[in-house]
This record gives C-alpha cells, structure tokens and sequence, in this order.
C-alpha cells in the first residue's frame, strides 16, 4: 500500500493501521481512540515505538488506509479511529459542508457499515 511520494515510513504504518483497524471490525464497538491506536502500533512492533496520538505520519497513514478502502469499494477503515473525548472523529474526517448532525449519521452509517464489511488481510497495493 504505497502511493506516489509516500515514504516507507507511512506505508509501513499503513499495513500496521490496517491490520490494528481490521481486527476490530467485529467487534460490539469497533471504535478506538487516537491514543488506543498509537499504542497498540507500539505493542504489535519495536519500529512503532515513536507513534503517539498526535503522530503526523500517524494521521498520513490513515489517510492511506482511506485510500486503500475506496480503491476496493469498501467502508473506510478510518471510521472506527475516534477523539478520547467525543468518541466521535476529529474534524479531519468530515468534509464537505453537510450539517454537523448529517456528518454525524453519515459517520454512524459508515461504522455500521465498515462492522458489515469483509477485509482482505492486507491493504492493496
């Protein structure tokens, strides 16, 4: 899973973030906290132990996940990566200029539907 520009590094992060956001599709609350991810990076390798929750090269691979997502017609993993504090996304997740109550039930509908979905075990690419 590497695009045009994209360092080892973010790649790399990206097949982690996959494999971390993969795994809890099925779970009651597939949700996970910014902070919860970075660690779990951290727990699955040693070359991790310098993400944290406000991690750019963190937020990069995200965006390749999404990426990764759209290019095989699924929900975008990313959903499930929420604020400690909202258990909602950040702002980076919406766009467009929707109300913030249909960005919010498009988000649900998006979790809901990465629950439904299959993953390959490795994002393409």
């Amino acid at each position: 899973m590497r695009r045009a520009g994209q360092t080892d590094q973010t790649a790399s992060l990206a097949r982690a973030v996959w494999r971390v956001l993969r795994r809890r599709t099925q779970l009651a609350d597939p949700r996970i906290t910014y902070k919860e991810l970075a660690l779990a990076l951290r727990d699955a390798s040693d070359a991790f132990d310098w993400v944290t929750a406000r991690s750019r090269p963190l937020y990069a691979a995200l965006d390749v996940v999404g990426a990764g997502c759209r290019r095989l017609g699924l929900p975008c993993l990313a959903a499930l990566v929420v604020r400690a504090d909202s258990r909602r996304p950040g702002a980076a997740y919406f766009a467009g200029t929707a109300s913030r109550g249909e960005q919010l039930a498009a988000w649900r509908a998006e979790v809901e539907a990465v629950r439904a979905a299959r993953y390959p075990p490795a994002p393409p690419g």
